[in-house]
């Protein structure tokens, strides 16, 4: 009995060790004279008090980098599992907090309330290589780049997916990319593709370890193995820079 207990728990442990997050990324596209105080009002004071409340521990609010009003406000929430993202919205209806103070918000409607053009979202699973969110310390002075790669079939990203998780990933912690996450992604625009968001001090440490990435004796002889090549077919960047209300 005791070897079964042991035998149970030691299952147990290693599926917790390597159960794999989810990640919802939506890309908020403001109007022109959108209203970006009410917006960033009901992520502050509404979403995020009431994502916390239902176990989401950290939220991850972004900008375009360097740009005072930003085209783009980007969220991001990590899930443990896919249940917990399926039920987080009607959690939401259910909170009164939440209801209450997103009112402001839910009134903006209407030609005259212009408030943003859409909401695109990404439903992404964390890589096995990388399953859970690394978040660096909290400094409001740091950048995040946010990654997709494309790819041109579910077989080619299947192989560049394997690339990232046997080796790629290994060689971004050699040369300070500063992980945060990798997802591919499951639902979203541009499918097949993976995404992925690394951090920097700044953007001269960012240009400075890509360098270092470029020249790295692994990455070259990884990027000319042939089960690898064709594996993506085009990668879409943004710098980004967290709110102050920001918990990455």
């Amino acid at each position: 009995m005791k070897k079964l207990i042991l035998l149970l728990s030691i299952t147990l442990f290693s599926f917790q060790a390597i159960s794999q997050e989810y990640y919802e990324i939506r890309t908020y596209q403001m109007k022109f004279r959108g209203n970006l105080k009410v917006l960033e009002g009901y992520i502050q004071n509404a979403l995020i008090p009431a994502l916390n409340a239902y176990g989401v521990s950290k939220v991850g609010v972004f900008k375009d980098y360097g740009k005072p009003e930003p085209a783009l406000l980007i969220v991001a929430i990590p899930f443990k599992s896919i249940e917990a993202y399926a039920g987080y919205r009607d959690a939401l209806e259910k909170n009164v907090a939440y209801q209450e103070a997103s009112k402001a918000y839910f009134e903006q409607v209407g030609p005259e309330k212009p408030l943003y053009e859409k909401i695109s979202t990404y439903l992404a699973k964390g890589f096995s290589g990388h399953p859970n969110l690394t978040l660096p310390t909290k400094d409001a002075s740091r950048i995040f780049e946010w990654r997709t790669y494309e790819a041109y079939n579910e077989d080619a990203l299947r192989r560049k997916i394997a690339m990232f998780n046997e080796e790629e990933l290994k060689i971004f912690d050699n040369v300070g990319l500063h992980n945060v996450f990798f997802g591919e992604v499951l639902a979203g625009e541009n499918t097949p593709c993976l995404s992925y968001m690394v951090s920097f001090a700044n953007m001269a440490e960012r240009d400075a370890n890509w360098a270092k990435f470029s020249a790295d004796a692994d990455w070259k002889r990884i990027s000319n193995d042939p089960k690898y090549a064709n594996s993506h077919s085009r990668t879409v960047r943004k710098f980004l820079e967290p709110t102050a209300y920001s918990q990455w």
